[in-house]
């Protein structure tokens, strides 16, 4: 690709019926729909297989059963997803490249500019990529390649499940000027609406309309529109950017709901992971925050930007932890207070005020020394002149190694509204 960058776009194919066949040990080719486990419930998300029969999400799974006798249903598993999607990622970063940002549960962006070379082309790399993780998790995914992250995800599109698309600068106006802008990934509802008003209704639309009249109509989101449209977009992988920001998770829900049980699972299991990676990075949060969007009330007029908006609380505590009992009672507590039995579309759980167990100040109290395991005698000297120290500085050699190899890259799970988990869609979980 010339003297170019190299993106990947690596999208996990129906990703929460992929994990659910996995985990059950089902073929590929298995028509499954995701469902809750009662007469009422609706089909969350299905395979590929279900879909080409007309099996899709919003489905009530009676009707579903009607296309298709041979149409299994599995529960919504938020705790399988979270791991597939660690799994995945992990195998990326330790075997492909670390220059990865993770956008979503089910995506990531991977510059691969240097590292395709030692497979001779990026459709070779990009093979090796989907194989690897096909054999090892028995997961499909689909990788869109390009010059820079707008084209790299705009070209995944074109070929799914199990493919792989190149768009390069010049194929822009034969490719990707013809389509809606609606199709266009960062336009939402309320930002089609504005440009169909001023006769803005493609992406080559937006190409050819000045940049001051975009801006005019949508601020700074104008330019970058712009840019992206002439192919021109951001070419920069963050995969350090926000290390010591915020590590965090939100899902949001394809099918809103009210079941407090279900709810508070979610929130259980995004803090379970929030807490593993706060781990694996050495980092302690002080402030914690519940995300939550409600869906609309029965009579309440529908609203497509309140509809989007989200609520948040936040509470920050004494001390930083990375415990995951207090990152837990902590957000329970914010989510109590914000929810009085509404139905939730959008739930989420953010750290954030961090510092480094390594190279931050660590205040030891006597509760910290109470509840420490017991210890052989090395770690017992490495804790004793810690403690003196009053802070970490000394280090076993398998806990220096542990510390070093960390994955120092994002860890988030951002919100996406084209992405959904079962109940469909998380986004960071290692962005941050």
């Amino acid at each position: 690709m010339d003297n170019n960058k190299v993106i990947f776009l690596i999208d996990l194919d129906a990703f929460f019926a992929s994990c659910s066949m996995a985990k059950n040990k089902l073929p590929l080719n298995s028509i499954v729909g995701v469902a809750s486990p009662n007469s009422r419930s609706i089909i969350t998300a299905a395979s590929y297989a279900a879909r080409n029969l007309g099996i899709k999400a919003g489905m009530p799974v009676f009707q579903a059963k009607k296309i298709s006798k041979d149409l299994i249903i599995l529960p919504t598993d938020f705790k399988t997803y979270i791991e597939f999607s660690s799994k995945i990622f992990d195998l990326i970063y330790n075997n492909f490249s670390k220059k990865m940002e993770v956008a979503s549960i089910d995506e990531c962006y991977v510059d691969v500019t240097q590292e395709y070379k030692k497979f001779k082309s990026v459709t070779n790399m990009a093979e090796a990529i989907k194989s690897r993780i096909m054999d090892e998790l028995n997961v499909s995914c689909s990788i869109g390649i390009s010059t820079n992250k707008f084209l790299a995800k705009t070209a995944v599109e074109f070929k799914k499940p199990y493919g792989t698309m190149v768009i390069l600068p010049h194929q822009v106006p034969q490719l990707i000027w013809p389509l809606e802008i609606r199709k266009m990934f960062g336009i939402g509802i309320a930002t089609a609406e504005i440009l169909n008003k001023n006769n803005i209704f493609t992406i080559g639309d937006i190409a050819n309309t000045e940049i001051s009249f975009l801006e005019s109509l949508l601020g700074k989101n104008g330019r970058a529109l712009k840019l992206n449209a002439l192919g021109k977009g951001d070419d920069e992988v963050a995969f350090q950017s926000n290390e010591m920001k915020s590590i965090g998770n939100e899902m949001t829900l394809e099918f809103p709901t009210s079941n407090e049980e279900e709810l508070r699972s979610i929130i259980y299991w995004i803090c379970k992971n929030i807490s593993k990676r706060l781990k694996q990075r050495s980092l302690q949060p002080k402030t914690f925050a519940i995300v939550l969007r409600f869906e609309k009330t029965k009579g309440e007029i529908f609203n497509k930007r309140m509809h989007k908006k989200t609520t948040t609380r936040q509470e920050t505590i004494i001390r930083h932890t990375n415990n995951f009992e207090e990152i837990l009672s902590v957000a329970q507590s914010c989510f109590d207070y914000l929810w009085k039995g509404e139905s939730v579309s959008l739930i989420g759980v953010r750290s954030s005020n961090l510092i480094s167990e390594i190279e931050g100040f660590k205040q030891i109290d006597f509760e910290n020394l109470k509840s420490r395991e017991r210890k052989n005698d090395l770690e017992q000297v490495a804790f004793d002149i810690n403690f003196s120290l009053n802070s970490e500085k000394v280090f076993t050699a398998d806990k220096l190694k542990s510390k070093l190899d960390k994955n120092i890259s994002q860890s988030k799970f951002l919100t996406n509204d084209d992405v959904h988990i079962s109940n469909e869609q998380v986004k960071n979980k290692w962005k941050k």
